[in-house]
């Protein structure tokens, strides 16, 4: 997607090519792959990484007119149609997912509002891509529509003011209302009009919430003890994400205000996944290692962020760089440029 707002198409024609082909029988794609494309994952699947695939896919066609090659691969999108109608809770036409965004199956497994929100615009960019390749198919944009209309009926929460994170149903029967970036799936990927008051006011409760009072920068969820990773503290893909709903809303003051906290936190010109207190990684360290859950690569990441000079100074910079918040950062600056600059 980065490459596609960069308008770098034979790139991205070549992270589609190496992604496209991983898509299981199933219809959904691997949690995680390996350097050669083969399913590397560790966790459920993520319906979520699914849809982004499609809406990426459609994404590429679009803005390239690429449409020989969205013919050729029009049957990953008719495959992965086919596995979200198997996963459909159909009394309130939400998508059921193992897991997803935070990768916190606790949390995840359920109706998830960032899966729900992300493949619901994948089926309404593929309608638009059927159309071009001249294979229209209504039923793509009937269950964008049925999903969007599901997250706006069973998902808005009129206590908290805000759409809820997760409606959990085989582990356990409840809801997790608490805030959550997941809401931010519902502006970048255009699912609700951003003017929209729900959509206004479920940003208003992220931005309160979920802005670091010590370090700045957008968190993923509230602190929650014994759900850590590598210490909790703000993400700058988050916080660039949260620049693109007020780059939509053309408030340029407060989408500089994210954008600038981005680029002062940047080490050497690069980003990390996330920055904690040396307090808080500490903390995680500690609590994961006497529990003897920390695998070898949690003890590289430990060892990489110990050695970085600003950890003597009490900020961790884990995972150093990180491809997606640069991704993030190259969509949010062509987003910005275009609004405001051209």
């Amino acid at each position: 997607m980065a490459f596609n707002s960069a308008k770098k198409f034979k790139e991205a024609k070549k992270a589609l090519k190496f992604i496209l082909k991983s898509q299981l029988d199933s219809g959904a794609f691997p949690q995680r792959l390996n350097e050669k494309g083969k399913d590397a994952s560790y966790k459920p699947i993520q319906i979520d990484g699914s849809g982004l695939t499609i809406y990426a896919f459609c994404d590429y066609v679009k803005k390239s007119g690429d449409l020989a090659f969205g013919k050729k691969h029009w049957n990953c999108v008719t495959k992965f149609f086919k596995y979200v109608k198997s996963a459909l809770d159909t009394g309130r036409g939400l998508v059921f997912t193992p897991n997803s965004v935070h990768e916190f199956p606790p949390t995840e497994e359920g109706l998830e509002l960032w899966a729900n929100g992300v493949c619901s615009a994948a089926f309404r960019e593929a309608f638009d891509v059927s159309k071009l390749i001249k294979q229209e198919n209504e039923e793509l944009l009937n269950m964008a529509n049925k999903i969007k209309e599901g997250i706006d009926k069973y998902m808005w929460n009129s206590r908290v003011k805000g759409y809820i994170k997760n409606i959990r149903l085989r582990e356990s029967s409840s809801i997790i209302a608490h805030v959550d970036v997941a809401v931010l799936a519902l502006s970048e990927f255009n699912v609700f009009p951003v003017s929209w008051k729900r959509v206004r006011l479920s940003i208003q409760r992220v931005q309160k919430f979920l802005w670091n009072k010590e370090l700045g920068g957008i968190c993923r969820y509230p602190k929650f003890e014994g759900r850590n990773n590598g210490g909790w503290g703000p993400w700058p893909h988050f916080t660039l994400m949260m620049a693109d709903y007020f780059i939509f809303v053309k408030n340029k003051k407060k989408a500089e205000k994210y954008i600038n906290w981005v680029l002062k936190i940047a080490y050497k010109n690069k980003l990390p996944e996330h920055l904690a207190t040396v307090k808080e990684f500490n903390e995680y360290v500690t609590d994961f290692s006497e529990a003897a859950i920390l695998r070898p690569d949690r003890l590289t990441m430990i060892e990489n962020t110990k050695k970085n000079p600003l950890f003597k100074k009490g900020i961790a910079y884990v995972t150093l760089p990180l491809a997606w918040p640069h991704a993030q950062f190259i969509i949010t600056w062509n987003l910005y440029k275009n609004k405001f600059i051209a």
